[in-house]
């Protein structure tokens, strides 16, 4: 898993990765080479389902794309490019929020959301 996960941040940043079948099975040997759109296109469907899951949403508050002014992308996903891609298509005349540090931006919100919870104490 955690050799897949580096594909993918590889893949984030540059049009190729490769992984070393070794890694999975000592009998075996090369590589596999994966390009950014080979992963997109193993991706469709999770990506059919975020877009899918965005249009609920925006249905259920009553809201159009064109109404929305600013797009947060948050969590290690937005920074792959095909997710950027799908908010900028979706919402193109929002303002896109791209922090550097994507999962930190999580991680305080968490920290703000919890800070307002009602203590039982």
């Amino acid at each position: 898993m955690v050799k897949c996960q580096k594909i993918k941040e590889i893949l984030s940043v540059m049009e190729n990765a490769s992984l070393d079948v070794d890694d999975f099975d000592a009998n075996q040997e090369g590589n596999i080479q994966i390009s950014q759109e080979g992963f997109q296109k193993m991706c469709e469907l999770l990506l059919n389902k975020v877009k899918n899951t965005l249009n609920a949403a925006l249905h259920n508050s009553n809201f159009n794309s064109n109404q929305i002014n600013k797009v947060l992308h948050v969590g290690g996903g937005s920074r792959m490019p095909m997710i950027k891609e799908l908010l900028r298509n979706m919402f193109p005349e929002a303002e896109h929020c791209i922090e550097e540090h994507p999962d930190e931006v999580v991680a305080i919100g968490a920290a703000y959301y919890a800070y307002s919870l009602p203590s039982d104490s």
